[in-house]
């Protein structure tokens, strides 16, 4: 394929580079793109390229912009939710000790050793059982190792409890767990009566806009969110709120420093763009957004519903609990296709569809609108019409 224009990059960038544009029925999953910006935003990425400025005053404002909403001492943008995850690990780990930054992800000498839920067991293609920490890898490259509490599903607290030696540095927690989980509360009071200080994984948790100050209000330390979901900011970028010290200590050692967190560098245009997204999304009615956002998946629903043999449902939360609107669909029985099958139609369409698994039934797949156009919606309708023949 011939190298396109720039004129034609500009006009249409993925066409002219021959990537295929997809309808995102995944509502925020990376592997699609993340979200989409909101003009407000756009606008002010704009206005920050055009100048120059001191990436670190722009980082200590932007903080005080995520203090304001996240009810934080202070703030920070990464690039990405794994980012904050992995700066703010090192944070804990090293204070402002410029000697032990320089130093990691070598923790000797070091508290080192992070308290978390038991991670799923899979099997290497060798046959090789390993555990799998998924989202917490980030926490593990600054350089501690693992204490699992649990079995996998249920967490006691006396589990929680007998976890906690002097080499415990930090508690990594997912911010909305299944059934089983600890209280977050619970986790963070325990924690702090052993004097370790807790991190919270709260990627994907916004809506509600309560997600934003619940667990600072609930003491955590430190709190890691995604940019480019639901507040809809650059995909590549991040929230990091917390304690006042701890955020000192990621900056010292974050870009423009070369400590562990250079290697997670975030431009200006996506600081001005992240607090941007975040200001537009924090100001809105949570109620009118989840009424539009219920509304497109009632739609979808109603137009699926008319295929034949189909099953149809809508979901008002999510397998975690989350309040994100998702329609189940199931093609009919005579059609013998499971969700796998399904995926793979939806995206052999054209345009492809990025659909997602159901959590416990194999024959059902999720669709998850929230982003889509009503254009978009009546094309997935369409489509799974198509499939469902």
């Amino acid at each position: 394929m011939a190298i396109p224009s720039i004129d034609q990059i500009k006009q249409d960038p993925y066409a002219s580079l021959g990537v295929r544009k997809f309808i995102n029925a995944t509502c925020h999953h990376t592997i699609i793109g993340g979200t989409l910006i909101p003009e407000v935003s756009l606008d002010a990425m704009r206005s920050a390229a055009a100048f120059h400025v001191d990436m670190m005053e722009l980082e200590r404002a932007a903080g005080r912009v995520i203090a304001h909403y996240t009810h934080a001492e202070d703030g920070y943008v990464t690039s990405g939710c794994a980012a904050a995850m992995l700066v703010g690990t090192a944070a804990i780990l090293t204070g402002t000790d410029i000697a032990r930054m320089y130093r990691l992800p070598d923790t000797t000498g070091m508290k080192s050793l992070c308290i978390a839920k038991r991670f799923p067991r899979k099997k290497s293609p060798e046959g090789v059982e390993y555990a799998d920490p998924g989202y917490a890898m980030a926490v593990q490259t600054a350089g501690v190792k693992f204490v699992e509490v649990g079995d996998g599903s249920v967490v006691t607290r006396a589990q929680y409890e007998a976890a906690f030696s002097d080499e415990v540095a930090l508690v990594y927690w997912v911010g909305y767990g299944p059934k089983g989980d600890l209280p977050v509360k619970e986790v963070i009071s325990i924690a702090h009566a052993h004097h370790v200080p807790v991190l919270i994984d709260c990627s994907n948790y916004l809506p509600p806009k309560e997600s934003l100050y619940r667990f600072i209000d609930q003491g955590a330390d430190l709190v890691c969110f995604s940019g480019g979901k639901g507040i809809q900011g650059p995909q590549g970028s991040g929230i990091l709120a917390g304690r006042a010290d701890l955020i000192k200590a990621v900056s010292m050692q974050t870009a423009p420093e070369h400590g562990i967190g250079r290697v997670c560098k975030v431009s200006k245009e996506e600081i001005v763009g992240l607090i941007s997204s975040l200001m537009w999304w924090a100001e809105q009615d949570d109620e009118e957004r989840m009424l539009e956002q219920h509304g497109k998946a009632r739609r979808l629903a109603d137009l699926a519903r008319a295929i034949p043999g189909a099953s149809t449902e809508v979901a008002d939360f999510d397998s975690s609990q989350r309040p994100f609107p998702t329609v189940h669909f199931k093609a009919p029985a005579a059609r013998k296709m499971n969700a796998q099958a399904l995926l793979t139609e939806l995206r052999a369409g054209d345009p492809p569809i990025a659909a997602m698994n159901h959590p416990s039934d194999p024959m059902a797949i999720r669709l998850d609108v929230r982003l889509c156009s009503d254009q978009e919606i009546e094309a997935i309708a369409r489509r799974l019409a198509e499939i469902a023949r």
